[in-house]
């Protein structure tokens, strides 16, 4: 626990901080910089011990997804494997979910379905220069997601189908490299003709986008205002424009956060960013794999990212990561699990890690982690301070695990495996009402799509589905590492 003499030092540390760096030299500033850490973890509290409530029942609910993800595979004539999206028969298939329902796939030694899934968005990918929102369909080619291919690919070709053919495999690594830089391309607006624009104020730094149509997005407006109780906007114009914001704000697959203010359109985002310095750290790994001659310099544009994110997305006061508005020129004041995202893909230093993690109570509740810390939200929204989201579980919890903070690690997946099993075995609300007025009673032995931080199930904007999709796969991954050497 913190002295009030350290802890008044850390506030002298952090207050004066940015004003004493003002014209130092590199390295004062650097030993500052580590001084401000330690002090950090000197003065930070201890977590506070979590037990378990439903431990006993986790390897029921793992042995249940175990078994059901055959009953979970879908089809699309569009195709060319079956797969696993977010609900049986479904014929399309989400982008980022289905990264996180792969590393459930892969947990469970179910390598085949995991390339499946890789080998229907490489596809996609080549078709149409970029994954869309949900593909293959009309509606959700008008934006895409974050992107999580290159990882997927990384994580499909690190646990191959059996039995195992090398050349398979390097053929796979190898198109799949072709592909990806098509959709790196998308991203960093070198696309001829351009699909839509991610180019921020800041060169070298992205921002989602969209290209959805006036009519739709008139549409579009109508939808989420109701789902939101937004007051009239009487202005076409600035219907209009909110509408875009809002198009590009549901291609964060966060539909609808106040994380941006609904100006995601200003925005570059820490999680965007991230993965592209990931595609291209992974681009340096496939070239070097590959024995590949003739390449760009991966790992020179990964630098070159790293250094604009460690610039603009890194608040060094605080020590967090956050978004940053590109538009106006200042940082996000709103700190969200995805300010994990550089610790989930590795591009934070140790100190920013150390600092990072200590800033997990901002987000951590009795149930796991939360979307955002509490703040100036006008409305609850289902990507808010009160919802708890499995891909946010995973993000922070392998963050947590890459820098070595294994006790934090296995306390937040604990939460969440008590959080899905306590909903397993009674889920909470037992009825809700669906768009006809009829009252409907949740079946047991279900997971659900979102989760809500008082430990039920977020029927927020629309009510909560039951749904194997990324919540099954997050817990078997999870599972896994907390049964591991447990």
């Amino acid at each position: 626990m913190p002295t009030p003499t350290s802890a008044a030092f850390w506030t002298l540390c952090r207050d004066l901080g940015p004003v004493l760096r003002t014209g130092m030299p590199r390295c004062v500033v650097s030993v500052l910089a580590a001084l401000m850490a330690f002090v950090t973890t000197w003065t930070a509290e201890a977590a506070p011990a979590h037990k378990p409530r439903f431990a006993k029942q986790w390897a029921q609910v793992n042995a249940h997804i175990a078994s059901a993800w055959d009953g979970e595979i879908s089809k699309a004539a569009e195709l060319p494997a079956p797969f696993v999206g977010c609900w049986p028969g479904v014929p399309f298939m989400f982008y980022w979910d289905t990264y996180f329902i792969a590393t459930g796939l892969i947990a469970h030694q179910r390598p085949t379905l995991a390339r499946n899934n890789a080998r229907n968005l490489l596809s996609i990918v080549e078709k149409h220069g970029y994954m869309g929102n949900a593909a293959p369909t009309a509606w959700g080619m008008n934006r895409s997601q974050p992107p999580y291919l290159s990882p997927l690919v990384r994580l499909s070709y690190e646990n191959p189908p059996a039995p195992y053919n090398a050349e398979a495999e390097t053929r796979f690594l190898r198109k799949a490299y072709d592909t990806l830089k098509k959709e790196y391309a998308f991203w960093t607006d070198a696309t001829k003709p351009l699909v839509e624009s991610h180019k921020t104020a800041i060169e070298g730094l992205a921002r989602f986008g969209q290209h959805v149509g006036q009519k739709e997005l008139e549409s579009f407006h109508e939808e989420y205002s109701k789902r939101l109780g937004l007051p009239p906007v009487t202005s076409a114009a600035e219907k209009l424009k909110l509408a875009q914001h809002m198009a590009c704000e549901a291609a964060t697959g966060m539909d609808f956060t106040w994380r941006f203010e609904h100006r995601c359109l200003d925005f570059a985002p820490v999680e965007l960013n991230t993965n592209l310095w990931l595609y291209e750290t992974n681009f340096a790994w496939m070239v070097a794999t590959l024995k590949l001659q003739g390449e760009p310099d991966w790992q020179a544009l990964a630098d070159q990212r790293k250094a604009l994110i460690n610039k603009y997305l890194w608040d060094d006061t605080r020590g967090i990561y956050v978004d940053y508005d590109a538009t106006n020129g200042k940082q996000s004041r709103m700190f969200t699990a995805l300010g994990f995202a550089p610790l989930w893909a590795g591009l934070a230093s140790p100190v920013q890690a150390a600092r990072v993690i200590k800033n997990l109570p901002l987000i951590e509740r009795p149930w796991g982690v939360i979307t955002n810390e509490p703040g100036s939200a006008p409305r609850d929204y289902q990507w808010g301070e009160n919802s708890i989201w499995a891909p946010m579980q995973a993000i922070v919890v392998h963050g947590l695990l890459r820098y070595g903070a294994r006790a934090d690690a296995k306390r937040v997946a604990g939460k969440f495996l008590d959080l899905v099993t306590k909903n397993f075995i009674e889920p909470q609300p037992k009825t809700y009402v669906d768009a006809q007025g009829k009252t409907v009673e949740r079946a047991t032995q279900r997971t659900f799509e979102k989760y809500h931080r008082e430990g039920g199930i977020n029927d927020l904007e629309y009510k909560a589905t039951t749904m194997m999709g990324w919540t099954a796969g997050v817990f078997a991954d999870l599972f896994a590492l907390v049964t591991r050497n447990r």
